[in-house]
């Protein structure tokens, strides 16, 4: 009897154990929330020469250089500053996280992390870790100023010794794969692909020198403004190589939604009032393979199963969020303020949604007879 129960409670210890790890990870992020809580999000990899003023999450490799300047602008997350779920370095000189750690499921090489807590379940090589670090590997060549834990220490220093991982690591590992950025940012783009545009919306070129576009409507009662860049071809007129200035005539509006489907775009306009519009534009290129933008671009870039590039300097005013990023212009956090609209139906389908449920109201009727 005294095995049995000893099992019976072995048993129910695990099934509370495991209720308790389950309750420890937080819930998937919603598209809105993404769009609130990241600067940048890249569903696979990232390479970039320049900046990232917020947050960023990459699912594959990451080769790049700075991050996380602004964290005064930044919203709570469970995530660190920097997630990168395969191997993470410097580019042509050190990679920096300058704010809220850095969590890797892979290895880093290059990466400097001035401040917050690091935690790197590979290896890591050169480079420097100001706050709390865990390094599940080999340290080779690093400089451990914090209290720190490594596997193995090859040419590196550990003055303080790290215990056991900190809450914060183990809050930052726990989040970052708690969310499929890839389904999300799809599902995000067929959202918004299904919204049809405004009727008062109208996108027109200057006849006379056939390189301005002017984006003008009113948005509806809500502050919703949609702009359907798939109809006559739109999109590929607004993204031709002669266009050299966007202007934004939007009465109302506090959430733009811009919606393309040409497969390949690129843009080198200049852009209207970049900063006080990228909190309320979501730029939907769905279907997209490359978008490429080479002039200061405002708002949330979304290329859900595509590559983004800013090139020559170009900087982003909002937010980038793509299958893949080639990043050499700056990213500058204006984080979402706007509202996601849920897709409107079509009337035919009003009409299906009515006759279902007068059937329902028909069989129920039957049902109490």
């Amino acid at each position: 009897m005294a095995r049995i129960l000893s099992l019976t409670t072995l048993v129910t210890a695990a099934v509370f154990s495991a209720h308790v790890h389950a309750a420890d990870k937080p819930a998937a992020l919603t598209a809105t929330q993404m769009l609130q809580q990241f600067n940048l999000v890249v569903s696979k990899d990232l390479t970039s020469t320049s900046h990232v003023q917020g947050r960023t999450f990459v699912g594959g490799n990451a080769v790049a250089q700075d991050f996380v300047q602004k964290p005064e602008k930044i919203a709570a997350s469970n995530y660190a500053g920097v997630t990168v779920l395969g191997n993470f370095s410097g580019n042509n000189n050190d990679a920096h996280v300058d704010a809220l750690g850095l969590y890797v499921a892979g290895s880093t090489t290059k990466v400097i992390v001035n401040k917050g807590d690091a935690f790197v379940e590979g290896s890591a090589t050169n480079g420097s870790f100001q706050g709390n670090t865990w390094i599940g590997g080999t340290a080779t060549s690093v400089n451990l100023n914090g209290a720190a834990y490594a596997g193995t220490l090859v040419s590196t220093n550990n003055n303080q010794q790290l215990a056991d991982q900190t809450s914060t690591m183990v809050s930052n590992k726990a989040a970052a794969t708690s969310t499929d950025f890839g389904a999300v940012m799809t599902g995000l783009s067929k959202q918004l692909s299904a919204l049809q545009g405004s009727k008062d919306s109208s996108v027109s070129i200057d006849s006379a020198t056939n390189s301005k576009v002017t984006f003008s409507g009113t948005a509806d009662a809500s502050g919703l403004l949609v702009f359907d860049l798939t109809k006559n071809n739109l999109d590929s007129s607004v993204f031709s190589s002669q266009i050299t200035d966007f202007y934004f005539n939007l009465s109302g509006a506090t959430t733009v939604i811009f919606n393309t489907n040409d497969k390949n775009l690129s843009l080198t306009a200049n852009f209207e009032n970049a900063v006080s519009n990228g909190s309320k534009f979501i730029w939907n290129f769905a279907g997209a393979e490359s978008v490429t933008v080479g002039r200061t671009f405002g708002g949330q870039v979304l290329v859900a199963d595509g590559t983004f590039s800013n090139i020559n300097g170009a900087n982003v005013e909002g937010g980038v969020y793509a299958k893949n990023v080639n990043e050499y212009g700056q990213i500058h956090i204006q984080a979402f303020t706007g509202v996601i609209p849920s897709a409107v139906p079509e009337p035919g389908t009003y009409a299906m949604l009515l006759g279902g449920l007068a059937l329902m109201g028909l069989v129920a009727r039957r049902r109490k007879q």
